[in-house]
Order: structure tokens, then sequence, then C-alpha cells
């Protein structure tokens, strides 16, 4: 899978690593050399998971009988040479004419950024791979704890590359994180009700119903949860019903007024007409707004502000939140990715995905963003059977200073 054969006399360009690969002669002799090192050879059987040793130009000169079996891959031969993104079959390793490595991806590719390190600096680097590879005809999402070790042998430098994947841990991490969350905000309201109850004895029709839509969102939240394990869309089933789109918003108004996210922040909700409507699932798509609000909080400063509003538009409609904070090139191009988060502890990287996941695959809609250092970025679905009964007024602000 090498994109190209590079010369250092023709270099292709390139958005972060060097393009440039070992001549075969070159690449010959330090597959031989690393062949018959004592210390690789141990190495082969000892190490835990992944190995393979790199040469200055980032290509395999030997692997494991794990990294080969990754691939389904019997014969070595066949694969020296190669870069380890190109070796495992990411999506973006021939992206540029210089393989992997020199794609605007790989700026944020724990491997490449690791590799580079080590090689730069000839001390071992570690770091964290989210990594989107081909496999069996489809896209599967990764995640690789990195460790680079550099070493010489016969004055040549060398990486020993050691990689173990954490995919599992990080997916059971993320959903444990991400359900209890959910599950203890839910159960918070149910306490808040059943104490309101107690104090005035009284169970009026609209208090009975509040409670009625938490519990129902209690047990759509182990259903989401359930299709996210699994990321196949119809084992989750979405309840389509009619809903008016400012009870949308108050109810995500109603989410982070004690919110702890929301001390000390603005949060401004620009509201339409209430005759306006649409078909959807009303409990889903507030987690995908409260996800995109509590990103939004998350990224402002005290005394900042996030806007939500919407934009209709024929039979669409799209809930858009906003904040002052512009997101990197290198990372808004992965923002959307199951795995890739800013953040390094396990359980984070699942907010964005499930945003996107829930909303286009089960609901049918856009999720998207836009993002620059003078307009800030807004994340914003759109969704289909959107109607409106009588024309637009103006849309009026309503200013909440959360505290």
């Amino acid at each position: 899978m090498i994109c190209s054969v590079t010369t250092e006399t023709n270099l292709p360009p390139t958005y972060f690593a060097p393009p440039e690969r070992a001549s075969e002669a070159v690449l010959f002799d330090e597959i031989n050399c690393v062949a018959h090192n004592p210390l690789v050879d141990g190495l082969m059987y000892v190490a835990n998971g992944l190995f393979a040793v790199l040469n200055e130009q980032r290509q395999i000169l030997a692997l494991n009988e794990s990294f080969l079996n990754l691939m389904g891959i019997e014969d070595a031969s066949e694969i020296l040479g190669l870069r380890p993104g190109e070796y495992v079959r990411c999506v973006h390793a021939c992206d540029m004419p210089g393989g992997c490595g020199t794609s605007p991806y790989c700026a944020t590719c724990g491997a490449v950024v690791s590799i580079v390190a080590a090689l730069a600096t000839e001390h071992p680097q570690e770091g964290i791979c989210a990594i989107t590879v081909e496999k069996d005809n489809k896209e599967v999402e990764l995640l690789f704890q990195i460790r680079c070790c550099p070493v010489r042998f016969e004055d040549n430098l060398f990486i020993l590359l050691f990689l173990s994947d954490i995919t599992v841990q990080q997916q059971r991490a993320s959903l444990e994180k991400t359900f209890f969350h959910d599950i203890n905000n839910l159960l918070t309201g149910l306490i808040g009700k059943s104490e309101l109850f107690q104090r005035n004895r009284t169970w009026d029709a609209e208090r009975f119903n509040e409670l009625q839509k938490l519990i129902q969102r209690m047990a759509q939240e182990f259903s989401m949860q359930q299709a996210l394990t699994h990321s196949i869309s119809h084992t989750y089933q979405p309840l389509y019903c009619e809903v008016q789109v400012n009870t949308v918003l108050d109810d995500l108004e109603e989410t982070f007024r004690e919110h702890p996210l929301s001390l000390d922040k603005h949060m401004l909700i620009s509201r339409i007409e209430t005759s306006s409507a649409l078909v959807t699932d009303q409990n889903l798509l507030n987690r995908i707004l409260v996800n995109m609000v509590t990103n939004a909080l998350e990224a402002t400063e005290p005394g900042g502000t996030v806007k939500v509003f919407t934009e209709p538009g024929g039979n669409s409609i799209s809930f858009c939140v906003w904040n002052k904070k512009h997101i990197p090139a290198e990372h808004a191009l992965r923002i959307f990715k199951r795995n890739f988060t800013t953040k390094q502890q396990l359980g984070h990287g699942l907010g964005t995905y499930s945003m996107k996941f829930f909303g286009e695959k089960v609901l049918g809609g856009l999720v998207d963003f836009t993002t620059s250092e003078t307009a800030g970025t807004t994340f914003k679905i759109t969704l289909m059977n959107y109607r409106k009964g009588v024309t637009l007024q103006s849309e009026r602000e309503n200013s909440l200073f959360l505290t």
C-alpha cells in the first residue's frame, strides 16, 4: 500500500512528517541489520501486544506475529518498507503522494507525532492514536496506546514501536461515563419531583406529565446506550411525535438552569413562534442538543456567552449552538471520529461522535459545524418534517444568566 516511491530530489508535499523513504538498497541493509539483532529477536517473542521496528523514514523493518495477525498477513516480507498507517490501511494513508504521515489529518495522529518526536529527541515518547482503518470492506474505528523507543544499531537510528489496542477499554469507559452522567441527571430530576409531591401532598396533571417524561427518558437512555455500544442504528427504535420547537428549547433551558457548567456563564436562547413544530424523537433530539451545549459551555470562559438559536428553512429546521472559541484545523478534521478527543484520560471522545451517529443514522438529519477565529464555532443539527402554522415573526431573544 505504498502510495509513492520518493527520492530526495523529487519530494512530494507534506502537511506534517517528512515524505522521503529509504532507497531499496538502504532498506535491504536496514532489514538485514535488524533481523540479526539479538535485542530485536528477543522482543519479537516477549513484547506484550503489537511490536514493530521502524527506520528513520518511519518504514517497517520487522514486526511480531501479533502485528501480522492484526491484518491477517502471514508473510512479513510482503509489507516490509510500508509505514504503520499504510500497513493497517488507515483511510488517510494515501491522501497525499508522500503516504502515511503527510496528510492534514496526520498532524493529530498520536502515532506519527510520537514517532517524529522520538526521532527528533532520541528519547522515548508515548501517545494515543485514534485511527480509522479499512477492514473487511468497511471502516473501523480503533484506538491504540503508543510507545516509541529510539535505539541505535551500528550507528543507525531505529524506533522500537509498541502498540496496545485499547479500543474496547476506551469505548467502555466512554459509554459508562456518558451513561451514568445522564442517568444521574434524570434521577436528580425524579428526586426533585418526588420531594415536591411530599411537601405539597398534591399531584396535578402537569407534575404527573413531567414525572412521566422523566421515566420515559430513563427507559430510552438504556436503549440509546445499547445502540451506541453496537453502533447499529436499528438497535434503537426512535419514538416519533410532533413537538413544538419552543418546547425543545424550554427543555434545554431547564436542563442547564442549575447545571454546574452554567455557573457564571450566559446562555442566550432565541425562540420562534410556538405554532412551529416538527416530527422527531424529542428525547433523542434533547440528548444531541445537551451534548452540543455541554461542549460549548466547556469551551467558554467564565462570563462568556453560549447562544442557542434555530434556522428554519422550507420543511427543515436547524438547531444551532454557538460559542466564541475556535477549533484548530487539525482537531476540526477529526471532530466526529469515535475515539478522537483532546483530553488524555480514557472515557472521552464519544460526545461529538454520538451527535453524528444519532442525528444522522437514527433521526435521518444532518449534523455538522463551522468554525473560524473571527466567527467562533457553531454546531448544528438539521431535521426535516418541520412545519410552521403561521409566518414567522422576528425572533425574540431570551437572555438567561445562569448561576
